[in-house]
């Protein structure tokens, strides 16, 4: 098995309370030896679920996210002053 690490990141927004935040994972990749696609993510060094998959709000704890591409969220901010 062949394992890749990449980088990616993401900006996030609660549709339930507006916060948004942005986080950059990395990513590591594996193809197991039927071909399946095996993805493990890491935030800080730590072992995290994929913020695809269910991801929720760090301030209320909401499910309805939006997932943007990066600078999203840093990029609303600058507007807003």
């Amino acid at each position: 098995m062949d394992t890749k690490r990449v980088r990616r990141a993401y900006s996030f927004v609660c549709l339930d309370c507006g916060h948004g935040w942005e986080s950059a994972y990395d990513i590591d990749v594996t193809v197991d030896d039927r071909g399946q696609i095996i993805a493990a993510y890491h935030l800080g060094g730590k072992l995290v679920p994929s913020p695809l998959q269910s991801p929720r709000c760090p301030d209320c704890e909401g499910r309805k996210i939006r997932i943007m591409r990066p600078g999203r969220v840093a990029s609303a901010r600058l507007h807003e002053r």
